[in-house]
């Protein structure tokens, strides 16, 4: 330890001997840091934000679905019971399991008709009370009310697909979709209220009616499509379909993380830990840049110094370690500096947001707010700590190596 603090002080000389190179070195340094610690918490936060937005717009955290519904879609693969998922979840919640709430859907595409117009449409049958401990779709009510448990005929629709349909509150809406069989059913309901979320998926196609009349429209019975579960968070949401795996295993039933629900979702956070993986490199980038070109330029200024050095007696050894410390003193200074500014400008914006609705429509394909709010968090730091520190390593070794190697009489005759 005693030695380790020798060298950290003589870095810490050897770089205030030169002020001005020093100095722009750790504000290049500072800023290039500065700008990847923002960069990165901007990944996070949207990130995080695209993942509550799919998980809370609709599709939940876990789906129970028969097995291969999810890859058919078709309404004859629905569950006739669910009385042991129920128990399931039940159970799992009173133990405290990470289930917070779960609710019961039919899910059908179909068609629907109102004075003289047609659009596709995605139905989708609700409970309504249950629905909203689930999913954030009672929050997007723009114009009217939510579904009421005991409104049969009631609908409530994306506000774009109102005005393709040319309807408004109260306005009648013939639903047709296939029934198990193959027969094609059709049922009259009245607008009850309009939704706007931002996803064009649900504004443009959803038609939400109560789950019962559903269930009757299709002769379904007590049969349902999904059961959809929200966890108490997506760190658990593994361990509960692991659990709900082993408490239903060897029942027709395909259990699916939010994720495997839609390919979309997964590729974005495939995109995002690679582009976690290229913030690192460009850390490690700027850093070799910066550095390599301070150290190289000090130790030209500094041959004799490290040649007097070796003539008393320095080995080979701790004039290497010398001048890798002093690459980790300027690279921590300057990484210190960065993270400061980075970390304040990220969390000034993750208070206030950024707001990026100019690009509204582009996002709502990724189920992202326009305004996004970066999320400064440790591991985020770490990562980049740990680059800056690898970056700071790898352009030391090289300086360092050619100090280590100087013949002391040659390099006291330089002048």
């Amino acid at each position: 330890m005693k030695n380790i603090l020798i060298y950290l002080r003589l870095g810490l000389r050897n770089l205030l001997l030169y002020p001005m190179r020093t100095g722009l070195t750790v504000i290049g340094l500072g800023i290039g840091i500065a700008a990847l610690t923002f960069l990165s918490a901007m990944n996070d936060g949207w990130l995080q934000n695209m993942k509550l937005n799919f998980v809370l717009t609709q599709m939940g955290h876990v789906q129970i679905h028969a097995q291969g519904f999810e890859q058919s879609r078709r309404i004859s693969d629905y569950m006739g019971d669910t009385t042991l998922v129920d128990e399931a979840l039940q159970s799992m919640q009173s133990m405290q399991g990470g289930i917070q709430a779960w609710s019961h859907r039919i899910r059908v595409s179909g068609l629907a008709s109102a004075a003289g117009a047609n659009a596709s449409v995605l139905v989708s049958g609700i409970e309504p009370e249950r629905e909203k401990d689930v999913s954030r779709l009672h929050t997007f009510m723009q114009q009217g009310t939510w579904l009421q448990p005991g409104d049969k005929r009631g609908v409530v629709l994306g506000d774009v697909l109102a005005d393709r349909l040319s309807v408004g509150l109260g306005d009648k809406v013939v639903l047709m979709a296939a029934s198990p069989d193959g027969d094609i059913a059709s049922e009259v309901f009245r607008v009850r209220g309009l939704i706007h979320s931002g996803v064009m998926d649900v504004d443009n196609l959803l038609a939400l009616i109560p789950l019962k009349m559903a269930q009757h429209w299709l002769h379904l019975g007590a049969g349902v499509t999904d059961v959809v579960i929200r966890t108490n968070s997506f760190a658990v949401v593994d361990s509960v379909v692991s659990n709900l795996q082993q408490r239903l295993s060897g029942k027709p039933l395909e259990i699916l993380r939010w994720q495997e629900i839609d390919p979309m979702a997964e590729q974005w956070t495939m995109f995002a830990e690679i582009y976690t993986w290229v913030v690192l490199l460009v850390v490690i980038i700027v850093v070799l840049a910066e550095v390599l070109n301070t150290m190289l330029m000090s130790m030209h200024d500094r041959v004799r110094e490290f040649g007097l050095m070796a003539a008393l007696g320095t080995t080979q050894q701790q004039l290497f370690a010398m001048v890798v410390y002093e690459t980790l003193v300027l690279v921590f200074i300057g990484g210190i500096l960065g993270f400061l500014l980075g970390g304040a400008v990220s969390l000034y914006y993750g208070e206030y947001g950024l707001d990026l609705s100019q690009y509204a429509t582009a996002f709502s394909f990724m189920y992202m707010s326009s305004v996004v709010y970066p999320e400064l968090t440790f591991n985020g730091c770490a990562r980049i700590l740990v680059a800056a520190m690898l970056g700071a390593v790898l352009a030391g070794l090289y300086p360092a190596w050619k100090a280590s190697r100087l013949n002391p009489a040659q390099a006291m005759r330089e002048i």
